[in-house]
């Protein structure tokens, strides 16, 4: 099964998310996924445009091939387009 989630990357006090391709839902070895697709970082400004970034034409690729959406990249997805309009 392909899932779409989220990848802790973060050093002290500097938390950042990636938004990757993984093969499975669990994977022993945290670097080991197909694409990295985005990121996210919490900790900037909400109104900033580097606060959420998704390569769309790739998200529909790997969801055209049966990827399947994390809950908690999902519910954040939904939550951003929601304030953005």
């Amino acid at each position: 099964m392909i899932l779409i989630r989220l990848k802790r990357r973060s050093s002290k006090k500097n938390l950042t998310y990636a938004i990757v391709v993984t093969s499975n839902t669990y994977t022993p070895k945290g670097n080991q996924f197909i694409e990295k697709i985005g990121y996210y970082k919490p900790k900037i400004d909400i109104w900033s445009n580097k606060y959420l970034f998704i390569d769309f034409l790739s998200l529909q690729y790997w969801v055209s091939r049966g990827a399947r959406i994390n809950v908690s990249l999902f519910v954040l997805m939904r939550a951003w387009f929601s304030f953005k309009k």
